[in-house]
């Protein structure tokens, strides 16, 4: 049998073992919907509301109904930014300007080109540093009078560079305090929080995307944080679940099994990333033991440790997937939502112009179950190919 070593968990975990048992018997035994008057349907509910109430706690937040359940943390991003597009422009008839970067996620960039495209807004990207980074007092300055927005991923998922979100909302607040239109802070944490601070009062964010998925938790789960005074208008109408703001059936089981994986990520995040790091550590110095020529993209010491984006000058990385693919390695050339076009990584392009980093980059991402064998069975390869 083939040997595999998988290290793309920045695409997704598998769901832990303990999360999975405690998901189950609301598939098969308290399987009601939460809507229903009866037995069945009041410990649907009950589940529901004590998986709420514990991400409240988790992350801080002030109310249970500042939780929001979606399907995803794509739905997240659109309900954040569409439901208060919407309010602003059909309620309050102003046309709003958002603040984002360049190098968003796709559920970010994508939603502001389409709202553009309608002209229901306008909007402002700052470009990141070499490091990464996206410079604080840069996203400050491009700030209007109709600015309502401003959006900034939290854990950039192709390079790992953690963003200064605790800054930046620190600085809106002070800035709000002299606007008449107040300006919202957004986060996408869906690659977060194994590694890092999911506090929304330590972020001094108004509004945070969270998923399920990449946290060993459920596929086709995820939640928007939003502060009880911000007001979005729903995307999906019907009935009134998720206090009117997303009709539909709450998926009961994925929720306690989201709940329960938050719950183990923000218990252990110190060890995570004790963890995570001197298996990144560990790699970066046997690559460099083995001579395999590479650079790292982006800064590892504003990086989180679970994400490690190198560059071969050597091979492409379509021909790097493919090869180390053949030999049981899963890598990623970026996000996996982009993964399979095999374009040029815009995220590097917009690091390193006019260089051909952007498509000899690989991305690695190390998990928990991820041993230091499996890194020198990685680098031998590596080096066999790239010799």
């Amino acid at each position: 049998m083939k040997k595999v070593i998988y290290l793309d968990y920045a695409a997704t975990t598998p769901v832990s073992k303990e999360v999975f048992n405690f998901m189950k018997r609301y598939f098969i035994k308290e399987f009601g919907n939460p809507s229903s008057l009866h037995l069945l349907g009041q410990k649907a509910l009950k589940a529901l509301d004590f998986a709420r109430n514990n991400i409240k706690e988790l992350i801080e937040a002030d109310y249970f109904r500042e939780i929001i359940f979606t399907s995803s943390a794509t739905e997240s991003n659109n309900l954040a930014i569409k439901g208060l597009v919407s309010h602003y422009f059909f309620r309050l008839k102003l046309k709003p300007h958002i603040i984002s970067s360049t190098i968003e996620h796709p559920s970010i960039l994508e939603v502001l080109k389409d709202l553009e495209k309608l002209n229901l807004i306008e909007y402002s990207l700052a470009k990141p540093e070499k490091t990464g980074l996206v410079d604080v007092d840069k996203i400050l300055s491009l700030i209007k009078e109709n600015t309502v927005l401003i959006t900034l991923h939290y854990v950039n998922s192709e390079i790992g560079i953690v963003q200064n979100i605790k800054e930046l909302g620190q600085k809106i607040k002070e800035i709000n305090k002299n606007r008449d239109i107040k300006i919202t802070f957004h986060t996408d944490a869906a690659q977060a929080p194994l590694t890092e601070d999911i506090s929304i009062k330590n972020l001094n964010v108004d509004m945070m995307t969270l998923s399920s998925h990449k946290i060993y938790g459920p596929k086709g789960i995820a939640c928007l944080f939003k502060k009880e005074n911000i007001i979005l208008e729903r995307l999906i109408s019907g009935s009134e679940q998720e206090f009117e703001l997303r009709a539909g059936t709450e998926n009961v089981p994925l929720i306690v099994g989201f709940s329960r994986a938050l719950e183990i990520a923000v218990k252990n995040k110190e060890k995570n990333r004790k963890y995570l790091e001197n298996l990144r550590n560990y790699f970066i110095s046997r690559l460099k033991e083995e001579n395999v020529n590479f650079e790292i993209n982006g800064d590892i010491n504003f990086s989180t440790p679970k994400i490690l984006n190198l560059y071969f000058p050597k091979k492409t990385s379509q021909e790097i997937l493919i090869y180390l693919d053949s030999k049981g390695i899963m890598v990623s050339p970026g996000m996996a939502c982009k993964a399979r076009a095999l374009t040029p990584s815009y995220i590097i392009e917009e690091l390193f112009p006019n260089s051909d980093r952007s498509y000899k980059s690989i991305r690695f991402s190390f998990g928990l179950e991820t041993k230091k064998r499996d890194l020198d069975y990685v680098v031998k390869v590596l080096k066999r190919f790239l010799r």
